[in-house]
């Protein structure tokens, strides 16, 4: 029977069950993620250094690639650098789970099966930021119940689903991989490069093919739910069990950010054993896992490729394992819903050090205080750096298409139009903004004749503007701005984050 002081005994696992739980909805997907880009990416440079040409192309067939670019729309700019030592720029990835239960190994009907639980849900989001000079790595936990904008999306199917206010994992079953990546570049205005899904069996697979992970759990668990009994202590568990620990909701708080800790902490784990001599040293090992992770993977056709993907790995080789940290969104509860979480204004310093490739070891992130939007007459954007959605919450139909073209037309840079409800009702027009945004929301309410404007912090460098009446009036306010934005004020409180060198039991 495994002990807290047997770390070697691997305890098998369960945790395979049907859907229709609240605990099932928790966040698996989020560990099995990035080691499904960062920690494969890492190995499979070992791969194709090594020459193995048959196992090379039985890899590169085990890639399923999908082009989304033409369900993207406007893209924020990318403005990251070149590093002048390593000639590289930043790399932006979103690395999402599925909950499908279509699974390759066919192993789906151990959840529920696909039949009686069709499609394909998006649990918790990684953005993996690696540092234009190679030497830290970001991993941002997004949750799943986080309230945003999400932007009018367009199904596989053709269907286009309107703009609305939504909880953050919906983009996924909404629009699939392209609606979160999408969405996620709407909320932060961050440019990413690259995007990977990965599913259930892959990372069951990728834990067994390493020999197991080790967790640590402070106290026993004992969830007839999720079918996970474990003891107090630290020990290594198969790939069944660690899905079901990562996967589990009822035990600490039953937050989704109390699951994330745990998922950083064992995607900590598994950073640690598959760069460790034990596995690079073991080609039947390292061969196991590599076909599981390219099993499981879904990409976009620029990092299909083993010799993309093992160029980028190369260019991580002198990364410290220090250098990797993991991070989670910070947010608050939301207030039409306690249950549902928002960003708090911390989260626009978090976005933009990343835009800005800043976002390293040292960084500390914090809340940025902002002007009072209506504090000052002075225009300090120029229509051409905002981007603009405009959403109809009770006007006649095509008004929000009307004045967005005439937004276009003064300078503003279309982000989209759509349906929605009104957030102040009663005003005809509003327009909301993100934190460290009053400016930019400050030049779109001067178009429109001055209108009111209201902090969303859920919302990141898209202003929304909506509207409620036909009677909306723009103007051309191009000539009206002058001076320069005041500088943000420097942070003065850390997010908390772990690297991937901590005891897995901090």
């Amino acid at each position: 029977m495994p002990t807290s002081t047997d770390p070697q005994h691997v305890v098998p696992g369960a945790g395979r069950r049907a859907r229709g739980q609240h605990a099932s909805h928790a966040h698996g997907t989020a560990f099995r993620l990035l080691r499904g880009f960062l920690v494969t990416a890492v190995v499979l440079a070992v791969v194709a250094a090594g020459g193995g040409v048959f196992a090379y192309h039985r890899l590169q067939g085990n890639i399923n690639a999908q082009d989304i670019a033409d369900r993207l729309g406007v893209r924020p700019d990318d403005e990251s650098t070149a590093d002048p030592t390593t000639g590289q720029d930043a790399v932006n990835i979103l690395v999402m789970g599925s909950d499908t239960r279509a699974l390759s190994d066919g192993t789906g009907g151990e959840y529920g099966g696909e039949s009686a639980d069709p499609g394909a849900r998006s649990d918790t989001t990684v953005l993996v930021h690696l540092a234009a000079d190679r030497q830290s790595a970001t991993l941002v936990s997004i949750p799943r119940d986080s309230m945003v904008q999400i932007p009018d999306c367009t199904a596989e199917d053709g269907t286009t689903k309107p703009a609305h206010k939504g909880q953050f994992n919906s983009a996924f079953s909404e629009g699939g991989a392209a609606c979160t990546l999408r969405t996620v570049e709407a909320v932060t205005g961050i440019f990413i490069d690259h995007y990977v899904v990965v599913d259930f069996s892959g990372f069951r697979s990728m834990v067994d093919a390493l020999g197991g992970v080790t967790i640590c759990t402070p106290e026993p668990i004992d969830d007839t739910r999720a079918n996970l009994h474990l003891p107090a202590g630290t020990q290594t568990v198969d790939g069944e069990t660690a899905l079901a620990y990562a996967r589990v909701r009822y035990i600490g708080d039953g937050s989704d950010i109390s699951r994330i800790g745990r998922q950083q902490a064992l995607m900590s784990s598994m950073v640690q054993q598959v760069t460790s001599s034990g596995i690079l040293l073991r080609p039947d090992r390292l061969y196991s896992f590599l076909d599981a992770a390219t099993k499981s993977v879904t990409t976009d056709t620029g990092l299909a490729s083993l010799t993309e993907i093992a160029s980028l790995a190369q260019s991580l080789q002198k990364m410290p394992a220090d250098g990797v940290r993991f991070v989670t969104v910070p947010t608050e509860e939301y207030p039409a819903d306690r249950n549902r979480v928002q960003f708090t204004a911390a989260a626009e310093t978090l976005w933009q050090q990343i835009r800005t490739d800043t976002a390293g070891p040292a960084a500390t992130p914090s809340p940025s205080a902002s002007s009072d939007p209506a504090a000052s007459s002075q225009l300090l954007v120029a229509p051409s750096a905002v981007q603009v959605q405009v959403l109809n919450v009770g006007a006649p139909a095509g008004t929000a298409a009307t004045v967005a073209d005439q937004l276009a037309g003064v300078g503003f840079v279309e982000a989209g139009t759509g349906d929605g409800e009104a957030t102040e009702p009663g005003a005809g027009v509003l327009v909301r903004h993100g934190t460290g945004q009053a400016d930019s929301a400050n030049t779109v309410a001067a178009a429109l004749g001055g209108a009111r404007t209201r902090l969303d912090a859920s919302l990141g460098r898209t202003v929304v503007v909506e509207v409620a009446s036909a009677a909306v009036t723009v103007t051309d306010v191009r000539s009206r701005v002058t001076g320069t934005p005041a500088a943000a004020p420097s942070p003065s409180a850390s997010i908390p984050a772990r690297v991937a060198t901590d005891d897995i039991c901090a």
